[in-house]
């Protein structure tokens, strides 16, 4: 039996990197408001632990989901509840591992033994780190020179001046964010308004990265899991939309309509080769030492030389994304396009489905 946890605030925990830490209000409110989200692949038995159940229950049912009814969704505030649910758990499945997950559900009544040792978090954040997606955009583009894309790890001011004077239009990420957070714009000589921002990322983080800014057309990215024998499989498209790097939804479609979408833009044989390659080049780094899921984003650019380019590592997110739900909700086939969309209203957060794609782009 599983035990789930959507813990959307992950990314901005692995920056706290602390046991004991409160997400700020926003990250909260999500969790609470979508703690039913794995509910989308949970299975007979499954338990998902959330804030309020009877709450999660019905935003599960308002959502529209087509779910199994055999999970149980269970408050880990009440620990009997979950000491009772956590007998036969034999693994949990969060949305991504950090030290503040870990020690928020052994406090619940989860044995630890079921979690990642303390140095596997500590690897893991290592690899959540954008410095690792450097790293990645640097090997693919020495395989594939026609690839778009420049990042550099800074770790002083000087030397983020010397790359913006140098790069010129440049986007400035600290080194663990959520979506939309952590990032800066650099335009028109606007470096002067960041830098004490960029001062505090390097005093806290020790380092910050810098990307060229590229003339995006669109968003999308590739979803992958690891087996337990360090496996990397690849699990799909995922077409989605971000504005000021901030997550807006998702194309819901079949593998084969995606790829008409993008194949407007980029040939199927290079998406296939920037595939292969990252699966390849993740299982080396990852060495049996996290198994789950992960997504890289990616992007198609304005380019210069070729009129339309891939930038194909903007991020690896080292956890479950909603390329992740996009594609466990995605029609089998073809013709039933839809969107998926997270909405703030009012308070709260909800999940919207619709039927017209041009809602998104």
């Amino acid at each position: 039996m599983k035990c789930f946890v959507f813990n959307p605030e992950h990314d901005i925990a692995l920056s706290a990197n602390s046991e004991f830490w409160t997400a700020p209000h926003a990250g909260r409110q999500l969790r609470s408001d979508l703690g039913w989200l794995p509910a989308v692949w949970g299975e007979d038995g499954d338990v998902i632990l959330v804030d309020d159940a009877d709450s999660v229950l019905s935003s599960l049912k308002k959502s529209g989901i087509i779910y199994n009814k055999g999970i149980r969704i269970v408050d880990i505030h009440q620990k009997k509840e979950v000491l009772a649910a956590g007998r036969d758990v034999d693994e949990v499945c969060v949305w991504g591992w950090d030290k503040s997950i870990v020690s928020s559900l052994v406090r619940s009544g989860i044995p630890r033994e079921l979690m990642p040792s303390d140095e596997d978090l500590a690897f893991i954040r290592c690899v959540s780190d954008r410095a690792t997606s450097s790293l990645l955009l640097e090997d693919i583009k020495i395989e594939m020179p026609e690839l778009r894309g420049e990042s550099r790890k800074v770790i002083s001011l000087e030397e983020l001046e010397s790359t913006v004077e140098e790069w010129g239009r440049t986007v400035l990420k600290s080194p663990w964010s959520s979506s939309g957070r952590g990032v800066r714009y650099v335009v028109s000589g606007s470096l002067h308004q960041h830098l004490p921002w960029a001062g505090k990322v390097l005093r806290t983080q020790g380092h910050l990265m810098v990307e060229k800014m590229l003339e995006k057309v669109m968003d999308f990215g590739m979803e992958f899991s690891v087996g337990k024998d360090g496996s990397v499989g690849y699990e799909g498209l995922s077409l989605f939309k971000t504005v000021g790097g901030a997550y807006e939804g998702s194309v819901l479609a079949t593998e084969e309509e995606k790829m008409e979408i993008l194949t407007a833009y980029v040939s199927e044989t290079l998406l296939k080769a920037v595939r292969t390659f990252i699966c390849c080049w993740m299982r080396k780094w990852l060495q049996g030492r996290y198994f789950g899921f992960f997504g890289v984003d990616m992007m198609v650019v304005k380019d210069s030389e070729s009129g339309l380019a891939l930038d194909p590592c903007v991020e690896i997110n080292l956890r479950r994304t909603m390329g992740h739900v996009a594609l466990a909700l995605s029609p089998k086939e073809r013709g039933r396009q839809e969107i998926m969309k997270i909405t703030y209203e009012g308070t709260n957060y909800h999940f919207r489905k619709f039927h017209n794609c041009e809602l998104l782009y």
